[in-house]
């Protein structure tokens, strides 16, 4: 496992999940800019808190099992890192005190959307930096 790789991940899911959910909820009421402050300061803290100790768990698991199709790695590896959204983002709802409304399909659905785009996202750019380290140690 390559920490330095997933600390670069963390940073490039946090610029790209801001720039993507900013441009998605962008409104008449609210602009670009703001959303981008926004999601800075609110997905950084969970990006880096939750997403990223979730992401080496994932890792360490799918490592631990023998893969005989690359394909089947693939989509087992980005079904976990959404199930992993769906868990942070109902962590972040419990270190909140959402209590009860935890429970409440309609409340969490938005948020709980967004936690999975970053989880896939997070994965999809952690396979990019997999890619593009692996060729380059190829060429040294």
């Amino acid at each position: 496992m390559n920490l330095g790789r997933k600390l670069l991940t963390t940073v490039l899911t946090i610029i790209s999940f801001t720039l993507i959910a900013s441009i998605i909820s962008m409104n008449e009421s609210y602009s670009f800019d703001f959303y981008i402050i926004a999601y800075l300061v609110y997905a950084t803290p969970l990006i880096v808190l939750i997403g990223l100790p979730l992401s080496l768990l994932l890792d360490y698991v799918l490592s631990r099992i023998k893969f005989d199709n690359h394909v089947l790695y693939l989509i087992t590896r980005i079904l976990g890192y959404a199930c992993a959204g769906v868990l942070g983002m109902y962590i972040y709802y419990l270190l909140m005190g959402a209590g009860a409304a935890i429970l409440d399909f309609k409340e969490t659905l938005i948020l709980t959307l967004f936690g999975v785009m970053a989880a896939i996202l997070f994965v999809l750019v952690d396979m990019g930096l997999e890619g593009l380290l692996r060729v380059r140690k190829r060429k040294t």
